[in-house]
């Protein structure tokens, strides 16, 4: 079994990542898709609020997030190429390898700066109009959590700062390399 790890700030292009690798037919997990399932579950109204103070539970709780990613492994008829999107700590990380043992784990960083990221999160509607600070509060928020030094474990990196396309076809090309998938071109 093949696994690559996600990992990245936000707004860095991990979902684009994970949307190209589902594209592939690669069984694809993702941390924000735990945690929409987990409010679900315990009738939390989903919003941007109520999301972050799911996700902090999480952190808090990671031998629980790395369950569910197990139970999820387990329950996808034995995929031999995996691809987790949003794991944030080097706990996370280590106590996935632990509990897959002899499985072929990589860690994928995408990298944007948080100008790029800023400017992404202002086309989006979702976010509102963010302004800068919002970004490096995110970003503070990540750090404190071991994100950075979760990109900095990385094995491959992608340098998101062009154009989309451009950055989809790189990121295909990735994931048909580091996972061995055989696909016609």
């Amino acid at each position: 079994m093949k696994i690559i790890c996600v990992v990245g700030m936000p707004s860095s292009g991990k979902t684009i990542v994970s949307d190209k690798a589902k594209q592939l037919g690669i069984f694809t997990l993702t941390f924000d898709d735990i945690v929409r399932e987990e409010m679900q579950i315990k009738g939390i109204i989903y919003t941007k609020n109520n999301k972050r103070k799911m996700s902090e539970w999480f952190y808090k709780n990671h031998k629980e997030m790395m369950r569910r990613i197990i139970d999820k492994i387990t329950q996808s008829n034995n995929s031999d190429k995996i691809v987790i999107e949003g794991l944030i700590s080097p706990k996370q990380i280590q106590d996935l390898k632990d509990r897959l043992n002899q499985e072929e784990l990589s860690i994928l960083a995408i990298h944007s700066s948080p100008k790029i990221r800023f400017e992404r999160r202002n086309q989006n509607i979702d976010y509102y109009m963010l302004d800068y600070k919002n970004i490096k509060e995110s970003d503070n928020i990540g750090i404190k959590m071991g994100l950075s030094e979760v990109i900095a474990m990385a094995d491959h990196m992608i340098i998101n700062d062009g154009d989309l396309l451009e950055f989809r076809e790189t990121v295909k090309h990735k994931l048909i390399e580091l996972l061995n998938i055989d696909v016609k071109r």
